[in-house]
């Protein structure tokens, strides 16, 4: 059998074939394992787990008492003393001291001093009764309340509505339809949908709080992380596939990730994930 004949063509030409087929093989299993970058959402404020909510939740306590408190009025303004006007400069006089000036000047700092320190306490006291009066119970305002109401021609106060109804670790501004509990974020509202991606957005977020930077190395480093997401939440199997240069940051990344506590993952599932962790985020605001 010689090289040009027909025969040893196609083996060649099949042994070419093949290895193609085969490095497309091991390329296809390898992307199999590693799952797409993990979209980031806003997460609600307030402490919980509950990466769903789409609301935060309001500060308060269950069944809380409703009632409408007048707005404080505002504080008087406190007339501030004029500063004294200094004494034009007078010609040169002898060097003889003259006491009697001297001692003007010492009584007119005296009355400079004492006048500031009235205004300052005006304003302390001022400010005072203002914490006081924010501070108002609903006796108290019921008893105002009627005194205002002897009064038949008088204007209704404007009045600023409140709502104790909300939960005790809940936000101010945040909504009574929320029961449960935040995300640990920073919106009063989310408008997401993907449950799973608000679940590793917050994976994201309370990984990078437990992260504790090493000092004195570079804010460009970066790591990628590959772990196991258990159907339970927990995290196992951490390892770096891609290494950072730097053996301390490596270990402070997988050191953070131990520390990192999720709760149940929304649709029951376990995978391997794969993620990119950056020494110092960046705002791309």
């Amino acid at each position: 059998m010689t090289a040009r004949s027909p025969s040893a063509f196609m083996l060649s030409a099949t042994l070419h074939a093949f290895a193609v087929a085969l490095v497309f093989l091991i390329g296809f299993i390898a992307q199999r394992n590693v799952r797409e970058p993990m979209k980031v959402f806003e997460l609600v404020a307030g402490e919980g787990d509950n990466y769903g909510a789409k609301v935060a939740p309001a500060l308060g306590t269950p069944g809380g008492v409703k009632l409408d408190l007048p707005a404080p009025p505002a504080p008087r303004p406190v007339p501030v003393a004029p500063a004294p006007v200094p004494p034009a400069p007078k010609a040169a006089e002898p060097t003889v001291p003259n006491f009697a000036r001297q001692i003007r000047k010492e009584v007119i700092r005296a009355e400079s001093k004492a006048k500031a320190a009235v205004a300052k306490e005006r304003a302390a006291e001022a400010k005072r009764l203002a914490e006081e009066q924010k501070r108002m119970t609903k006796e108290e305002f019921d008893r105002a309340n009627k005194a205002a109401k002897a009064t038949p021609n008088a204007a209704p106060p404007k009045v600023a509505r409140i709502d104790a109804e909300g939960i005790a670790k809940g936000m101010v501004g945040g909504s009574s339809a929320n029961k449960v509990g935040g995300a640990g974020g920073k919106a009063l509202v989310s408008d997401h949908d993907d449950v799973l991606a608000a679940y590793f957005s917050m994976f994201k977020q309370r990984l990078r709080a437990a992260f504790e930077a090493p000092p004195g190395l570079s804010d460009n480093l970066v790591a990628l992380v590959r772990v196991q997401s258990n159907a339970d939440g927990s995290l196992t199997g951490a390892r770096i596939v891609t290494g950072s240069g730097s053996a301390e940051f490596d270990r402070a990344v997988l050191e953070a990730v131990r520390r990192t506590r999720m709760p149940a993952r929304p649709d029951g599932k376990s995978e391997s994930i794969d993620f990119p962790f950056v020494m110092r985020e960046r705002d791309d605001g």
